[in-house]
């Protein structure tokens, strides 16, 4: 008896904002066993619940408000990911900014300080604005989704609804994928993929400075290396955003779910080893000013992947297979755990 109550106030409060649902579920629970007789059966409970209505419809009376663009059931989690998820991202894109601008002053030759500093500040703040503004755009974005795949299964669930699709309390939530952090990933792949675009279209710098009497300028990647990472970088965003996606509309650990997770993280492998192992990975001028330096023997080009044994590419490439292979066996995991419980 009592789990075909639970399961229905667990499926009406779990729609509303996180302050109300202890009350809701208190005065719902209150209501129900009001209207049940001492020592129910299983028809009279049916019968009740379906006089109560589908559990969508009774979570938006109790809302007592229209929807909106963001609802008051996601509207909390909404803000409390914009709380950290804008600081962060304008505060990093602020940094990387800065040292643009800087590097900018550097190459200008600025001997000013005031207008060394307010080249950099000035350059910092525009694309830490930039930066927060897009973060806000697909946060927004985001829970849109989220809110309209919602909706739209509440409908379809609405015009037929039974008893037999209540949800069950505890294992869905147990494998469920929490909305927050598919949102700020999505955010995070969204807005650094631009900047890593950015930065190998040379309109944000890839640079290695050396301070030696005179501030010398030295581009450290190739550009054929850069051009060979656009494609390669909105591939993996495309990718990643799909994946975030379909995070955001499954919201559970499905195999469906951990098929697209682990797909997502073998490509993304395949395609970072492959930039990672090209020839042609340092600049020419980088590679030069290594050579210049006198380190006593020791081969720091060889050691930095530009010889045979390149011993640095070989060890990011096993961090690289590592890690994906860490977020595929995570996602299984988590999808097997909810079928073994």
């Amino acid at each position: 008896m009592d789990n075909f109550i639970e399961r229905y106030v667990y499926d009406v409060t779990r729609r509303l904002p996180e302050k109300d649902r202890i009350e809701v579920s208190k005065e719902l629970k209150s209501n129900i066993y009001d209207m049940l007789s001492d020592n129910a059966e299983e028809t009279e409970i049916q019968a009740v619940l379906y006089k109560l209505g589908a559990p969508a419809s009774l979570a938006e009376k109790y809302r007592q408000k229209p929807r909106y663009l963001i609802s008051p059931a996601i509207y909390d989690e909404y803000v409390r990911v914009l709380k950290w998820l804008l600081p962060l991202v304008g505060g990093v894109l602020l940094a990387i900014g800065s040292a643009w601008g800087a590097i900018d002053a550097i190459k200008d030759g600025m001997a000013d300080l005031f207008h060394f500093i307010s080249n950099s500040l000035s350059k910092g703040i525009s694309l830490g604005v930039s930066a927060v503004f897009q973060a806000l755009v697909w946060t927004t974005v985001g829970f849109v989704i989220a809110e309209r795949t919602n909706v739209k299964a509440d409908e379809s669930k609405e015009r037929e609804w039974k008893i037999e699709d209540l949800p069950e309390v505890l294992p869905n939530d147990k494998n469920r994928i929490p909305l927050s952090d598919s949102i700020i990933e999505l955010v995070l792949t969204v807005v650094f993929s631009v900047v890593a675009i950015l930065a190998c279209n040379g309109i944000l710098p890839t640079i290695f400075i050396i301070q030696n009497g005179d501030t010398q300028i030295r581009t450290l990647f190739s550009t054929e290396f850069l051009a060979a990472c656009v494609p390669a970088i909105a591939a993996m965003s495309i990718l990643g955003i799909s994946e975030c996606i379909a995070k955001i509309k499954a919201r559970r650990w499905t195999p469906l779910m951990c098929g697209v997770v682990i797909v997502s993280n073998l490509v993304n492998m395949g395609i970072m080893l492959y930039l990672i192992n090209r020839p042609n990975l340092l600049s020419a001028e980088f590679t030069a000013f290594i050579e210049s330096v006198d380190l006593g023997g020791f081969d720091l080009l060889r050691f930095m992947g530009t010889g045979r044994s390149n011993l640095i590419i070989i060890f990011i490439s096993i961090i690289i297979v590592a890690c994906s292979l860490v977020g595929c066996c995570m996602a299984v995991y988590k999808t097997l755990k909810y079928k073994i419980q």
